[in-house]
């Protein structure tokens, strides 16, 4: 019997896998998904001081913007909202023999005697900016203002029951492995794995559903070895994206061997986090179906529904409204944002 199981699950694993590969895609070229990548890349990615600006005056914001931002979109700010202040660079440009901030006087251009046709500018001709200081703005949250519904792309959290003993399977893989497993805050993601401690953390308040997907994703980190596959994780987007898919990949397997359909969930986060490559799902089905044919319940089969919706989650999700999140787009956080 263990003879012809192995190759039979590895079978279904390939066509699911296949299936989200195709979701993926169908998602990343839709006309939703692109109108969303549009109006993503109008808000500005806040440094660290002006986030924790944010934090302290509106701590439940979830997207801000200058009002002129917000006009472009089709919304206007409501009456009587006091906007968020943060602090926006003052640049100038420096004028001809002024110094710059290398202490270096800018000097006019001069003119060669034999200019190179094919050469480009070179330094000297193009204006020298230079950061004079900083000035308070003001922006809003999207609660406060009104106007045409922005476009979504975030996953949406799975919602009620885990398929019975899927936590309970997954959590002794993982204290097999050597972590610990807490519930609790987790920075403002649905989980994360810390490997100098050896613990995993899955988010308290959420359904039973999510928590299984999370678990079996963070268990995807640690069976993939991404510890030291990936150890430019923390600065190498290159690196956390593939991590990431492939982490995703692993779980939406996982999940769907079950009978639990995480498609809600994982297709718009694979996309976000492969930008639309399907390319990066593919070079690593091997590693993903090996993983997830390792950590998936024996017993459990895909049901028809977690087959087969995975690609009407790629059809509705660029366009349907999601509700509150930290951004349009996964994208590279202080924790993994499962």
């Amino acid at each position: 019997m263990s003879t012809r199981r192995r190759p039979a699950t590895e079978d279904k694993l390939a066509e699911l896998h296949a299936q989200l590969v195709e979701a993926v895609a169908d998602l990343s070229t839709s006309e939703g998904w692109a109108r969303m990548l549009a109006v993503a890349a109008r808000f500005h990615d806040y440094s660290p001081s002006n986030i924790l600006l944010i934090g302290a005056q509106r701590p439940d914001a979830t997207r801000v913007a200058g009002i002129r931002t917000w006009n472009s979109l089709g919304r206007r700010v409501n009456k009587g909202e006091h906007g968020i202040a943060i602090l926006a660079p003052c640049i100038y440009r420096a004028a001809p023999g002024e110094k710059t901030a290398t202490g270096q006087p800018r000097m006019s251009p001069t003119p060669t005697a034999r200019p190179d046709p094919g050469a480009t500018a070179a330094a000297d001709d193009e204006p020298t900016r230079q950061l004079r200081g900083f000035k308070v703005v003001h922006v809003f949250d999207v609660t406060q203002t009104g106007g045409e519904p922005l476009p979504d792309g975030e996953p949406q959290l799975l919602h009620g029951d885990a398929p019975e003993r899927l936590w309970d399977h997954l959590a002794g893989l993982v204290a097999a492995d050597g972590f610990r497993i807490e519930r609790g805050p987790c920075h403002g993601a649905n989980g994360y794995t810390d490997y100098t401690h050896r613990v995993v953390r899955v988010l308290e308040d959420v359904d039973p559903a999510q928590a299984a997907k999370t678990l079996a994703h963070e268990l995807g980190h640690i069976r993939a070895d991404h510890e030291h596959r990936f150890t430019d994780y923390a600065t190498s987007s290159s690196c956390r994206g593939q991590a990431e898919v492939e982490a995703e990949s692993i779980a939406y397997l996982t999940a769907a061997r079950a009978g639990l359909d995480a498609s809600a969930y994982s297709v718009p986060y694979l996309a976000g986090w492969s930008g639309g490559d399907v390319d990066l799902l593919r070079v690593s089905m091997t590693q993903v179906i090996s993983v997830a044919r390792a950590i998936s319940p024996a017993v459990a089969e895909a049901t028809p529904a977690a087959a087969h919706s995975v690609g009407a989650a790629a059809r509705t999700v660029g366009t349907a409204s999601q509700g509150s999140s930290t951004s349009f787009v996964p994208s590279a956080a202080a924790v993994r944002a499962l």
